[in-house]
């Protein structure tokens, strides 16, 4: 696995390369990591960096989905959130397959290894309110302001 850290508006933001594909993310991130960065990862921070400065809404380099099929199924479900627009969490359990499992859909945005990339930050309480984000609340406001959503 390659690691690799630049500066971002949001912090020191991580990623981490394995097999060519980005398989974590880390915004904010406490550490630095100074490992040789490879295309991908280089590509990675150009796209991250293009989505901050809103020149950016959606993303192309390879990616890679570790977990349970529950947790993909959700994360690749999550991922088809569109630019500027929100899901409920049971918006999202619904639409991944998985209808009563509102609470452990939110258990997978909270462990989501690819934010960004996998928009957990799309994912609202069902009546509207911002609900938590790994980041915190003023990284997930700051996120959807990117895209024009505003709460």
């Amino acid at each position: 696995m390659i690691r690799y850290s630049f500066k971002s508006s949001f912090g020191n933001t991580s990623l981490f390369s394995k097999n060519n594909k980005i398989i974590k993310i880390l915004i904010d991130s406490d550490v630095f990591y100074q490992d040789e960065p490879n295309e991908v990862l280089l590509l990675a921070q150009k796209e991250i960096e293009e989505y901050f400065s809103n020149k950016r809404t959606e993303f192309s380099f390879p990616i890679e989905i570790e977990g349970t099929e529950f947790f993909k199924d959700v994360l690749l479900t999550m991922k088809r959130i569109p630019f500027g627009k929100t899901w409920s969490y049971s918006d999202l359990a619904i639409n991944s397959g998985h209808p009563k499992a509102i609470r452990a859909v939110g258990t997978v945005c909270k462990n989501n290894p690819l934010p960004l990339i996998i928009p957990c930050h799309r994912v609202v309480k069902k009546g509207g309110d911002i609900g938590q984000f790994n980041g915190g609340v003023d990284m997930k406001k700051a996120l959807l302001k990117i895209e024009k959503v505003f709460f």
